[in-house]
């Protein structure tokens, strides 16, 4: 099956860019058919030199576990290179090439009808599913198991059960499913901290047969965008992929420029709001306008938080220390509605300029919670490499943490950001961010 789709993908693309060049040719001289006859030469090194670049970057790989991204950015980049390596061949063959405005208009259309054609690809094998076996300790299988059926349901998905020998057969966990054989899986899953032998000479001998295999983690990252904070340790975080913009000068550099910038920006056009926020919640109970709160920040530090005022005076005299929840009877009239427009958390800006916070990045919790969740999980303290956030990952992502269990998801997507920071995915962050004031949802 892989097979027939790597043909089907050079095929199209061979089509596609014979299309490009006699559109190319049509919009510049008013018959494609000069395309074979004056520059066959420079056609058929372009058929030639396209589909070369392509596979060197790996773009005939069927991938529809990967992220659209990924399945875009190799062909993109063969195409980029590609460009490059046939216009130095014309530069030093100028009785083969094409002319510029020919070869400037089919790369344009090739572009664009390329990636479209590779999206296509990566959303109909997305939707068909995918041939997936699991192997590993029970617990984290159903858990890697119940993931796919939230995200991919109509993929098949195999248990691998170790027999006497060293060998094993699949199990199902729908009897209705096809069974597939060895060679015909897109996809193991490794589930699990230690494994036996016998199951990861399985694993080994699958991937030779070209099985791509994931981890539990990248299971989770690829599919929910999330990491299981269960199954992560000291070892995961010595081994995994990622984390490298955390230490990168031109990030930081970059990411505090724009902090400046936006809270800048956020406290002068947002002067107005807190204005009128402010005479609201006193007409609401005359209490306090605004209210501050320590919080840990980057390194563990500790700092004072502000904000305004969503709940009743004292608030906690009571209860003590507890999480807000959906519904919290403790939050006033006028604060629920700051809530849902993130207004309360304008105040925040100036913790962005004094460098306690950014604009995008985990939220900062209070100190009595972060005990607690650092004692039961130990990559919690990874939250701490970076500034916290006015908004970030987790906060577009999940409701209001009203709970232990709550606060463990948005951990799982605290990690996965600290995973892939950059500035595009902090772009991607503050975009949400807004979707999310529109509509109203508001957040913790």
């Amino acid at each position: 099956m892989r097979n027939k789709i790597k043909l089907a993908l050079v095929v199209g693309d061979l089509i596609l860019l014979t299309l490009c060049l006699a559109g190319a040719t049509y919009i510049r001289l008013g018959n494609y058919s000069l395309l074979f006859e004056e520059y066959g030469p420079a056609y058929a090194l372009c058929l030639a030199i396209y589909p070369l670049c392509l596979y060197l970057t790996r773009s005939y790989e069927v991938q529809p576990e990967a992220s659209s991204a990924e399945n875009l950015r190799r062909p993109l980049l063969g195409m980029l290179i590609a460009t490059a390596v046939i216009s130095v061949l014309f530069f030093f063959a100028p009785d083969i090439r094409f002319a510029r405005g020919i070869f400037a208009i089919a790369n344009t259309l090739f572009i664009f009808l390329l990636l479209t054609w590779r999206l296509w690809i990566f959303i109909r094998g997305r939707g068909q599913g995918l041939a997936i076996l699991l192997m590993g300790n029970p617990t984290a299988v159903e858990m890697a198991h119940q993931l796919i059926r939230e995200f991919s349901p109509l993929s098949q998905t195999q248990i691998w059960h170790q027999n006497g020998n060293s060998g094993g057969s699949p199990g199902r966990f729908n009897p209705h499913q096809t069974k597939s054989p060895e060679d015909e899986f897109d996809l193991l899953i490794l589930a699990g901290h230690s494994l036996d032998p016998p199951t990861l000479r399985k694993a080994a001998e699958l991937r030779l047969k070209g099985v791509l295999v994931w981890n539990l983690p990248r299971l989770f990252s690829e599919f929910a965008e999330r990491l299981p904070a269960r199954y992560l340790d000291e070892r995961w975080v010595a081994t995994a992929e990622g984390f490298h913009s955390l230490n990168e000068t031109s990030f930081l550099v970059s990411k505090r420029l724009v902090d400046i910038c936006l809270a800048s920006l956020g406290l002068l056009l947002g002067s107005p709001l807190l204005a009128l926020a402010a005479v609201l919640i006193k007409l609401d109970d005359g209490g306090a306008i605004f209210y501050s709160q320590q919080r840990v920040g980057k390194g563990g530090k500790h700092f004072r938080v502000h904000k305004l005022r969503t709940m009743v005076d004292e608030a906690e005299d009571i209860t003590g220390p507890v999480w807000a929840s959906h519904g919290d009877p403790r939050i006033t009239r006028v604060g629920r509605w700051l809530r849902k427009l993130r207004i309360d958390e304008v105040p925040q800006m100036w913790n962005v300029l004094k460098g306690e916070m950014s604009c995008v990045g985990p939220r900062p919790e209070r100190p009595v919670f972060v005990e607690a969740l650092q004692s039961k999980f130990s990559v919690y303290t990874l939250r701490h490499l970076v500034r916290p956030g006015i908004t970030g990952w987790a906060q577009v992502r999940c409701p209001y943490a009203a709970n232990e269990e709550d606060n463990l998801l948005k951990l799982e997507y605290d990690l996965y950001y600290l995973q892939n920071a950059s500035m595009l995915f902090d772009i991607r962050i503050f975009l949400k961010t807004i979707s999310t004031v529109a509509s109203a949802r508001g957040s913790r």
